[in-house]
């Protein structure tokens, strides 16, 4: 609130695409898609003539005791997405089989919620199967699950846990992460080193674990690191050994953001029979990688037209829960707007456009844009380290020459972001750059193009010399 005073709030009017509009006529790149949620940039048409059409039926209806056909059928689309690992349009998807991985799915209303639903549904899981000494969790160091009391409690961020200690509980933190710069990386598939010291923890409390929360492939709030997805395939193998559940916090890496599906699906070899095989009409059968128990879904869910999470989760997860009234295994869990008739309608939106415009072979063709501006850059000056990125995503930190961090106190990375606003070096146009510390980085529309890349590169290219130089 403090930095209100010096750098006050931009007020939006429009925005459209990749850019934003303030009200004194300056235009800014979006070049965090909004906190990682506008995968499809601003205003576009075909979510926005969803919202209009669906708002003319009804906008919501308690989703206690009554369903819709697009809430049934939604359902059958998220299914079929991440057990195929393939973005179908509407008229396309098969019917669901109940021998496919995820078969059920559970809506809450934004992504912190979403990750609490899944630890409950995790702990009363392991308690309804017998397993009443399971009551621990897990969880990745350096991870963030969001800013409700459990989600802080498995996240390991202090700037935002750190004044509400009463209200979390102890979680191990599994270290040390298997970080890599990218896919790039000659050890992007191999944790091997790493896996040592963090199986002897998970070891060392293996009767009494319930889950293993993670954010599969990329720790966005943890200063936007990618590690190796081979580290979810030990996970996997572990976890079925010791009857430990897996929950996957997919809510920034998911929805094609990491260039696949789920970033749960770059855990996938490409080596087996059924990969090596892999044509339209073999998708049911497309190896998916090991995947998790549970997976959180918000933000590309709706490409951030309105709050919505869901947790997709199996056959024998939901077997547990299912009894008669009086039983009380039921999981008891509620909110106002889960399943909202305006965020459904957006959502099935969503998934055909990722289906029609090939969403993933564009991140594919502009995420290596995105390095390759940042590493030109980086050649360019000598205060650049760290290259790092995955999908459409790609990071910098700013350090001394010699490789050394700088003064957090002169808060250098904001400084660029506020040269960023004020930048008018892309055809008048500077960038919504908030930086992690110091670092920056680029976390665009899915769909923008290479120009809107190569402008964002321009802005911030621009603030680091206003700043630095």
């Amino acid at each position: 609130m403090h930095d209100y005073e010096a750098f006050p709030p931009l007020e939006v009017v429009r925005a459209s695409g990749p850019v934003i509009e303030l009200v004194d006529g300056r235009r800014l790149y979006d070049a965090i898609s909004s906190w990682w949620c506008k995968s499809l940039g601003h205003g576009h048409p075909a979510l926005r003539g969803a919202l209009r059409e669906q708002a003319e039926r009804f906008e919501h209806v308690i989703a206690a005791n009554t369903t819709s056909e697009a809430l049934v059928s939604l359902c059958e689309r998220l299914l079929d997405t991440a057990n195929t690992a393939t973005f179908r349009h509407s008229t396309s998807a098969d019917p669901l089989d109940t021998a496919s991985h995820f078969t059920k799915v559970f809506f809450a209303d934004n992504g912190s919620t979403g990750v609490e639903v899944a630890l409950k549904m995790a702990l009363q899981a392991q308690a309804q199967r017998g397993q009443t000494r399971r009551t621990k969790l897990a969880a990745l160091a350096n991870g963030y699950h969001g800013e409700t009391a459990a989600a802080m409690s498995v996240s390991d961020l202090d700037l935002y846990a750190s004044p509400h200690g009463p209200v979390m509980f102890p979680v191990t933190k599994l270290a040390p992460v298997p970080f890599r710069t990218g896919p790039d990386d000659p050890r992007w598939m191999d944790a091997s080193e790493e896996w040592e010291k963090i199986e002897a923890q998970l070891n060392a409390e293996s009767d009494t674990l319930a889950a293993v929360v993670y954010e599969p492939v990329l720790q966005a709030a943890g200063d936007m690191r990618p590690y190796s997805p081979d580290l979810l395939r030990r996970l996997r193998r572990w976890a079925d050994d010791h009857g430990v559940y897996l929950v996957a916090d997919e809510i920034a890496a998911g929805f094609g953001r990491c260039g696949t599906v789920l970033a749960s699906h770059l855990a996938c070899s490409g080596e087996c029979t059924s990969c090596a095989a892999d044509t339209e009409d073999a998708l049911p059968n497309r190896c998916v990688g090991p995947l998790p128990d549970f997976a959180v879904l918000s933000k590309g869910l709706t490409a951030g037209w309105g709050p919505m999470s869901v947790v997709l989760t199996t056959e024998p997860v939901y077997e547990l829960f299912y009894g008669p009234y009086f039983d009380g295994q039921a999981f008891m869990h509620s909110n106002t707007y889960a399943g909202h008739a305006l965020g459904v309608a957006v959502a099935h939106a969503a998934l055909d456009v990722y289906a029609d415009t090939d969403i993933l072979g564009q991140v594919a063709q502009h995420g290596p844009r995105l390095r390759d501006g940042l590493r030109g850059l980086q050649q360019n000056r000598g205060d650049l380290f760290d290259l790092r990125g995955v999908g459409m995503t790609a990071a910098i930190t700013i350090k001394h020459p010699d490789g050394t961090p700088l003064d957090p106190k002169r808060r250098t990375g904001y400084r660029v972001y506020q040269a960023a606003v004020a930048s008018r070096a892309a055809d008048g146009c500077g960038a919504l750059l908030r930086p992690l510390d110091d670092t920056m980085y680029l976390f665009p529309p899915l769909n923008c193009t290479p120009d809107d890349i190569t402008a964002m590169v321009t802005v911030l290219e621009d603030a680091l010399s206003t700043v630095l130089d």
